[in-house]
């Protein structure tokens, strides 16, 4: 007998699950900084290993040695602090969706657990980054196309690698696919969330630009208070890219970790469950 799968829910749009990662972030103010951790972390941690890495290359070979191989030591070293902290914003937003209270010194303790993962992931990444800029660098104007096309692909391919790395144990090929497969179910609504949020940037983001640029106006009236006026609206304008750019990424991981969620049928705070049950519903009717 046949029985007729009921008609799936409608999918929680870009807006909806938008507005839920804006709701969970304004109760984990705390982890805000670990953008600011990441960019500061990474440099770092890229200076610390070119050094050595210029040392050993140049000593093995010349200059150009030196700054290949210490390049690639900076590369890997800036991508894995990366990932690691933002493993540490997706951390974070589970455990707040989850119903946790998650701190700084939480989220990146568990993600200090995923080291191993997080530190293959980087290899991974930082080898496909290495190789697409040398198809750009290499074969003129088609390989700048093919580095393009290389990149978008890349990047839709990889667009929720952390939070499976995060909460499923792959490797980092591995995480690609599942990362494709998990995609795939969601696309609308990541592409939706992703457009929306980016166009939320561009428009707060005029303010502080002009902010600069009048700044950089007002100083060429070579006046002190012109000058005085000038450099406190530069300033104002930097201040605010700066924070825009921290509460971006920040946004950007809980948004991951969310669509992740979803996609895998786990509960998102403020997206109603009956979206999410009737969102992955069977395609065919079962039979008996």
């Amino acid at each position: 007998m046949t029985y007729p799968t009921p008609a799936p829910a409608a999918a929680p749009t870009g807006k909806e699950l938008l507005r839920s990662t804006w709701s969970l972030l304004r109760q984990d103010r705390e982890l805000l900084w670990l953008p600011v951790l990441a960019t500061i972390s990474a440099l770092v941690a890229a200076i610390v290993l070119f050094v050595p890495g210029f040392a050993l290359g140049y000593g093995l070979g010349n200059q150009d040695a030196g700054v290949v191989v210490g390049g690639a030591l900076a590369a890997v070293a800036s991508t894995a602090v990366a990932i690691y902290f933002q493993a540490a914003l997706v951390i974070g937003a589970n455990q707040r969706a989850d119903g946790g209270d998650p701190t700084l010194r939480s989220v990146l303790a568990a993600a200090w657990a995923l080291r191993v993962r997080i530190l293959k992931w980087a290899l991974l990444a930082a080898t496909v980054g290495a190789v697409i800029r040398a198809a750009e660098q290499r074969l003129g104007l088609i390989g700048k196309l093919l580095g393009f096309l290389g990149g978008v692909a890349w990047a839709i391919a990889t667009f929720l690698v952390v939070p499976v790395l995060v909460s499923e144990d792959l490797g980092p090929i591995d995480a690609v696919k599942r990362s494709s497969q998990v995609l795939k179910s969601t696309w609308g609504t990541s592409v939706r969330s992703t457009l929306r949020f980016g166009l939320i940037q561009l428009v707060a983001l005029v303010p502080a630009l002009v902010a600069v640029f009048a700044g950089a106006a007002v100083i060429s009236s070579s006046t002190t208070a012109g000058i005085v006026l000038g450099l406190a609206l530069i300033l104002l304008g930097v201040l605010a890219i700066l924070a825009l750019s921290m509460v971006a990424s920040a946004v950007t991981g809980y948004a991951r970790a969310l669509i992740y969620r979803y996609a895998t049928g786990a509960p998102v705070p403020g997206i109603s469950p009956a979206l999410l049950a009737g969102a992955f519903a069977p395609k065919k009717s079962r039979r008996f």
